[in-house]
């Protein structure tokens, strides 16, 4: 009888198994034939390798400019050196959410864009000339920093001002010299990170199949993500207060001399909408995340999950479109909207950073912040 019962177990245990393993082949995502080379191929031939490129040009200009600036500081060439500082900045948020490979050897988020910037750290290492940028940790180099040299380093954001600083003040050749390395280290780092990517990393990369932790879809989506979460918490999220016990902190904005943290942010979402899209700087989209998770069939709450992160995408944009620049005279005048805009970009995280790799079977290994609970 013993036996009986132990065959019986045992054949039903089986049956189930099997049926289950059946099930799970017709559902499974990781079985998907979709084509990853293609989706690898439009992504980096026509997302990242152009933005990195456009990116390289822009701060190929800025150090041209930046040098006539130096050589005779005027308010023409301050304004023109200004305009292209905005627009380089303009050109990092596209390139920013790529920080694996090349990007991640130089430390190049770190070194171009770690804010607020410490303007006393800047103050004392012009003082001390001290113009050493190899520690990427730092909060005194990169774009922030040129935002207070060119905006804030005479105490307004007066042309005139400060142009008499690079003119006429007793240690203008310090300043000077400051300004020209910090372009030229960020120049540096932008280069090596277009050339490698052009000269060898493409083409390991659109080879690397598969869904384990450090081939090409699991860096595209756990790096996407990453920025994602930056563009939420550092760029909103912290000046709005509503990480800080609801206490504003507009100061704390990105962009807060130059006055474009707005319209930076925008730009920050677009790119992450255009990378999920595959949707290059041509405008042609390409073989993107969307037509991955389309191709398993993935649905939430009676839509598909295209849909759903498409339509959050556009609720974000929205929201942030809404907040008028400065953003930290938005913030100071009523954060609510930037309270409600931090809202809407939260709410997609589940959608990108649970539910789309789940689907996909790929692991989020990034390290979140301690401090932001979302």
């Amino acid at each position: 009888m013993n036996f009986i019962k132990i065959f019986f177990i045992l054949f039903v245990t089986n049956v189930f198994l099997f049926t289950s393993c059946k099930d799970d082949d017709q559902q499974d995502p990781c079985s998907s034939t979709f084509d990853q080379v293609a989706l690898f191929t439009n992504v980096a031939d026509n997302i990242i390798l152009p933005n990195y490129e456009n990116l390289k040009s822009e701060l190929d200009e800025l150090s041209i400019i930046t040098q006539v600036f130096v050589t005779n500081p005027d308010e023409n060439g301050l304004s023109d050196l200004r305009g292209a500082f905005k627009e380089a900045y303009s050109s990092w948020q596209s390139a920013a959410q790529f920080e694996f490979g090349p990007a991640e050897d130089v430390f190049l988020r770190n070194s171009l864009n770690n804010f607020p910037v410490n303007t006393n750290r800047v103050e004392f290492n012009i003082e001390n000339e001290i113009n050493n940028f190899d520690q990427p940790d730092t909060y005194d180099q990169g774009f922030p920093a040129l935002d207070f040299l060119l905006f804030g380093i005479s105490g307004s954001d007066s042309v005139l001002e400060t142009v008499k600083l690079y003119r006429e003040n007793a240690d203008k050749e310090k300043y000077k010299k400051y300004l020209t390395d910090l372009v030229a280290n960020m120049q540096t780092k932008v280069t090596n990170t277009y050339e490698t990517w052009k000269n060898s990393y493409r083409d390991s990369f659109v080879t690397r199949t598969g869904t384990a932790a450090g081939n090409s879809l699991s860096q595209i989506i756990n790096s996407w993500n990453q920025n994602y979460e930056l563009v939420k918490r550092n760029k909103i999220g912290v000046p709005s207060g509503v990480l800080d016990l609801n206490f504003p902190l507009p100061d704390k904005v990105e962009a807060f001399y130059s006055g474009i943290s707005s319209s930076l942010a925008i730009d920050a979402l677009n790119a992450s909408l255009n990378l999920y899209l595959g949707v290059g700087n041509t405008g042609i989209n390409g073989v993107g995340l969307d037509d991955f998770i389309n191709e398993v069939n993935a649905e939430k709450n009676g839509k598909t999950l295209d849909e759903v992160i498409q339509e959050q995408f556009a609720k974000a944009l929205n929201a942030v479109s809404a907040l008028p620049d400065p953003l930290s005279e938005s913030i100071e005048n009523d954060e609510l909207p930037t309270v409600l805009a931090y809202n809407e970009i939260t709410r997609q995280v589940v959608n990108i950073k649970t539910d789309l790799p789940s689907v996909l079977c790929i692991s989020i290994t990034y390290v979140d912040n301690p401090s932001d609970s979302d």
